[in-house]
């Protein structure tokens, strides 16, 4: 397996991948994403303990809204509940407090998740301007928020991206032999993916075309009979990531991998046991 990073883009506020994944079958690619998106585990509020709240919106509406908000991540420092030597009743290895305590006189305010402090600076709140809620003049929202580990496949919230998906590589291959100058300019004015261009009079692809858009067809469909043919390389996937800013995606990557190689070394184990009983 090969995996080659052709685009990173990180910022303040997006972290998105895309990379090529190779020398594997469609079946192992999905279940690398399938990984990705509900086992590898991330940090989300999962209980709200309120004091007060004169907001117009009912505890459960704002508990599911703080439920959403991504959190910053710490995997060395934090165990899943079910693997906590507490057994999951909540320590400091498997649980953080957050609290919030907004109030006003004769103003109104909008409570944002920047409003929420963590007893760990490590656990926080991805971003600071997401809306909680809005209170009136002389109003408050005091509460205790818990947060923990957990996998997307428990429930959406614990998932670390936004998205994770994958597309075979193209390959696409051309005979300009079968095609007449018109015919290459009526595939470039028809191709309203601009992957095709024209050098020195030949059809040509653009540079890191199979970076770009999905192929329709349109290049076909336009150019003479075999012209054009759209095929893809098997074993050969590009992987598009978003991240919600809980982990870092390189840390996601890391981790998905580790979890795979788990669940590979367990089937062999089990595999011994079933072939152990047949000889027995």
């Amino acid at each position: 397996m090969k995996i080659e990073v052709i685009e990173h883009i990180q910022t303040k506020n997006e972290d998105l991948m895309k990379f090529i994944l190779e020398g594997v079958s469609i079946e192992l690619a999905n279940a690398f994403r399938r990984i990705i998106l509900t086992e590898v585990p991330s940090m989300a509020i999962t209980e709200v303990l309120f004091v007060e709240n004169d907001s117009v919106l009912f505890d459960e509406m704002i508990a599911h809204r703080l439920a959403l908000i991504p959190l910053t991540t710490d995997l060395k420092n934090y165990n899943l509940p079910d693997e906590c030597s507490c057994g999951g009743q909540g320590c400091t290895l498997c649980q953080v407090q957050l609290e919030c305590d907004v109030r006003t006189k004769n103003n109104e305010a909008i409570v944002y998740s920047g409003d929420l402090k963590s007893m760990d600076e490590k656990i926080r709140p991805v971003s600071d301007t997401i809306i909680i809620g809005k209170l009136g003049k002389k109003s408050s929202i005091v509460f205790e928020a818990y947060a923990q580990l957990g996998i997307g496949m428990d429930h959406a919230k614990f998932q670390p991206v936004c998205s994770v998906g994958y597309k075979y590589f193209p390959d696409v291959k051309i005979d300009n032999s079968k095609m007449t100058e018109a015919d290459i300019d009526n595939v470039i004015k028809h191709d309203h993916t601009k992957l095709f261009t024209k050098v020195d009079g030949k059809l040509a692809m653009v540079d890191k075309y199979w970076n770009g858009p999905d192929f329709t067809g349109s290049g076909e469909k336009y150019a003479p009979a075999g012209a054009i043919k759209v095929d893809y390389v098997p074993n050969k996937f590009i992987f598009t990531i978003e991240a919600t800013g809980a982990l870092p995606i390189k840390e996601i990557l890391s981790k998905a991998i580790e979890i795979f190689l788990e669940k590979l070394d367990e089937f062999e184990d089990q595999l011994k046991k079933v072939v152990i009983t047949q000889k027995v």
